[in-house]
């Protein structure tokens, strides 16, 4: 064995290098292989989490029994998105059922563009130009762009079958929080380089407030999108535009891929290039209103997550867990830098995780208490 110091140093400054991605690919490894156990429970979690404000409000201003406020709230979620699952199934159905049409129609089209229209001249096409391959790519075209709804669909077909067990465990982590909560402080209390309560405190205050906005904002946008596909005659508009809402929830571009295929359906069903272009103006007119307004108002930035994190996340849970792990990986990435943030050793990973370090949130929070205060109020 060699004793060069230099040699040793090295190897000093690999080993925890190597150690942390030996973990890392361990962590990916068991979350791909642990799926089919980790996101019923994970989705329960958080269902437990958007059904503990309302169940506070019954136990606290009701004045109802643990139990009973339980179960009122169980069935005060269940209700709604069992008429939306059956909604959206009906007319998800009818979508991909109308996919051939979708294609024969889309190939009309490119049929009469090539004869009638001038541009098609301009672009070097004819009547005797091979339209085979150009068939071939825009049915390949609509398929890939249909694939991703579809893809949509079979998630939330899948975790519907395990429905009725997810919200058993939504209910039993709603009724055990008190008990879930006091073991997780005697566990953390064993470090004593971390502040259990301070860190559970802020974890759930995160998720909860986080998982509440971002679900008002879909079903505030999914409203609107709706309605007003309906307004512009857009067949399946209840499911396009629940979808436009769902979409939310994946950043930059969830609210592209929803607005693209609503698009697509309202031109292959017969709306005039015109009439599409009105659609897609509404449509980023209501996505405006989302990233501008709502989510602003609504979320703000309490994830203090920088972009290339969420987007990473975004990819990752993609690939291990699908659509589902898309839409969780976000809050799961904000729980993670608190933890980070609040344990001495992993503090840089946390600043590498975070838009904003600590230090510039408390300047920040200061200059705006000094921009609000009265005349004369001393700052």
């Amino acid at each position: 064995m060699s004793n060069d110091p230099s040699a040793q140093t090295g190897l000093r400054f690999k080993m925890p290098i190597l150690i942390t991605i030996a973990s890392l690919i361990i962590l990916l490894w068991g979350l791909s292989v642990g799926r089919p156990f980790i996101l019923p429970l994970l989705i329960a979690g958080f269902l437990a989490f958007l059904m503990a404000p309302l169940h506070r409000i019954l136990m606290q201003r009701l004045k109802l029994p643990d139990a009973v406020a339980l179960v009122v709230s169980a069935i005060v979620f269940l209700s709604p998105m069992v008429l939306l699952g059956f909604l959206l199934v009906q007319q998800g159905k009818g979508l991909i059922q109308d996919v051939p049409g979708f294609i024969s129609a889309a190939q009309v089209k490119l049929q009469n563009f090539v004869v009638n229209d001038p541009l098609a001249e301009k672009l070097g096409l004819d009547a005797n130009s091979d339209l085979g391959s150009l068939l071939q790519k825009l049915s390949s075209s609509v398929g890939t762009g249909l694939g991703f709804v579809v893809g949509g669909l079979a998630a939330a077909a899948d975790v519907g079958s395990q429905m009725v067990l997810i919200f058993v465990f939504s209910i039993l982590f709603l009724g055990s929080r008190v008990h879930l909560r006091r073991s997780v402080e005697h566990i953390l209390a064993r470090s004593r380089s971390i502040d259990g309560t301070h860190v559970l405190d802020e974890s759930s205050e995160l998720v909860q407030r986080f998982l509440v906005a971002r679900m008002t904002i879909v079903a505030i946008i999914g409203t609107m999108g709706a309605i007003a596909l309906k307004l512009l005659g857009v067949k399946y508009s209840i499911f396009l535009g629940s979808f436009f809402g769902f979409m939310t929830l994946v950043p930059a571009v969830g609210s592209l891929i929803a607005i693209g295929s609503a698009a697509a359906t309202a031109f292959l069903t017969g709306h005039s290039l015109g009439s599409v272009l009105l659609i897609v103006a509404v449509l980023f007119g209501i996505s405006a209103v989302e990233n501008y307004y709502l989510s602003p108002k609504l979320v703000g930035t309490r994830l203090n997550l920088n972009a290339l994190t969420c987007f990473i996340g975004l990819f990752a849970g993609g690939l291990l867990w699908g659509v589902w792990g898309m839409f969780l990986s976000v809050p799961l990435i904000g729980v993670l830098r608190i933890v980070f943030a609040s344990i001495p050793a992993l503090q840089p990973w946390g600043e590498l995780l975070a838009d904003k370090t600590d230090s510039e949130i408390l300047d920040l929070s200061q200059k705006k208490r000094k921009t609000i205060s009265l005349p004369g109020e001393r700052t």
